[in-house]
C-alpha cells in the first residue's frame, strides 16, 4: 500500500504502553505527532481510540475493530480487507497510530516509521514490534531531553530492494 507510515513513542525496550495508556507524554513528542499527522488519515485500533477518547481534529480518523464502536467524526471498519480497500483509494499519507496489533499487522507494508525513542524504560505490557532497522534509512529529526531523559525522533524510511 502506497504512502503508509507509522508513528509511535517507545521506550528503549520497545515499550509503548501500560494498561491502555501511553508510557510517555511530553509536549515535544505531542507537537511532532500533531504536525506530522495533520491533514492525513490516521488508523487506530479500538483501545487506542478509547484511550484518546475522541476523534483527532484535522485528520480523517479510522478505527479497526470487530466490536461495535460509535463516535463523531470516525469511520469504523470491521476487517482488514475492507479497510485496505478503503485506504488504497485515499490520497496522501496514512498513519498507523496504534496499538501494538495494528503496528504488527501493517509493519511489513510501512514505507516510513516515525519513532520517538526514549532512552529510558517504564513498566510496559504493550510493545512496538521488532523490526530490522538495517532495512531502513534512519534520519534523526530531533534530539532532546525531558525530565533528565534523552529522546530522539527518528524517521525510518524503508530501503528499496
Amino acid at each position: 500500500m502506497k504512502n503508509l507510515s507509522m508513528i509511535a513513542c517507545i521506550s528503549k525496550d520497545g515499550g509503548l504502553g501500560y494498561d491502555n495508556d501511553l508510557l510517555w507524554r511530553f509536549s515535544e513528542d505531542q507537537k511532532f505527532f500533531r504536525e506530522t499527522t495533520m491533514g492525513s488519515t490516521i488508523v487506530m485500533g479500538r483501545k487506542t481510540y478509547e484511550s484518546i477518547g475522541r476523534a483527532l481534529p484535522g485528520r480523517e480518523n479510522i478505527v479497526l475493530s470487530r466490536q461495535k464502536i460509535s463516535g463523531d467524526d470516525i469511520k469504523v471498519f470491521r476487517d482488514r480487507t475492507s479497510l485496505d480497500e478503503y485506504l488504497t483509494l485515499l490520497p496522501g499519507k496514512k498513519f498507523i497510530i496504534g496499538g501494538a496489533s495494528l503496528y504488527a499487522m501493517y509493519l511489513p507494508e510501512a514505507e516510513e516509521i516515525y519513532l520517538t525513542e526514549v532512552d529510558a524504560t517504564k513498566p510496559a505490557n504493550v510493545f512496538f514490534p521488532e523490526f530490522n532497522r538495517e532495512g531502513y534509512h534512519a534520519d534523526i529529526i530531533q534530539n532532546g531531553k525531558v525530565d533528565d531523559v534523552d529522546y530522539r525522533i527518528i524517521k525510518y524510511t524503508k530501503k528499496e530492494i
